[in-house]
């Protein structure tokens, strides 16, 4: 995970210079909290998107292990609250004006892998009534 971390604090800084806005993924744990407020349902559920621009955080620590101290303003009085991301559970990095994304999967289960979602895409293609299997043309080797 070291390596990882490193990956994502520099895309982090590097987005956040060169575009002034960048967005990380969060996802609920134990490990994770947001102040006061913590976590609705529906966020426990899905996790939380955070947006950072030059002036909507303040104190933003990344520590050794790759978590994340911050204070943050939520709601429509832009409250704030004093936020720790834990390494573990940030999934994502990205950045809608560059049009890039880092994401974590190493998070994932065995039976979640993004490599399933892949081949699930491709067994769906192959049934598919539109493709035309190119195989049945190949001349065989010989």
């Amino acid at each position: 995970m070291k390596n990882q971390v490193k990956y994502l604090q520099h895309l982090f800084y590097e987005l956040l210079n060169d575009y002034g806005r960048v967005y990380l993924v969060v996802r609920y744990s134990q490990n994770t909290t947001i102040g006061k407020r913590g976590f609705t349902e529906e966020e426990k559920e899905k996790g939380l998107v955070f947006v950072f621009n030059q002036s909507n955080y303040k104190q933003l620590e990344w520590t050794e292990d790759g978590s994340i101290l911050a204070t943050l303003g939520f709601g429509m009085g832009n409250k704030p609250e004093r936020c720790f991301f834990h390494a573990e559970d940030i999934i994502s990095v990205f950045s809608t004006d560059a049009k890039v994304r880092f994401e974590r999967w190493d998070w994932l289960g065995e039976d979640e892998s993004p490599d399933a979602d892949v081949s699930d895409l491709k067994e769906k293609a192959l049934h598919d009534e539109k493709i035309v299997r190119l195989d049945k043309f190949r001349k065989p080797k010989t």
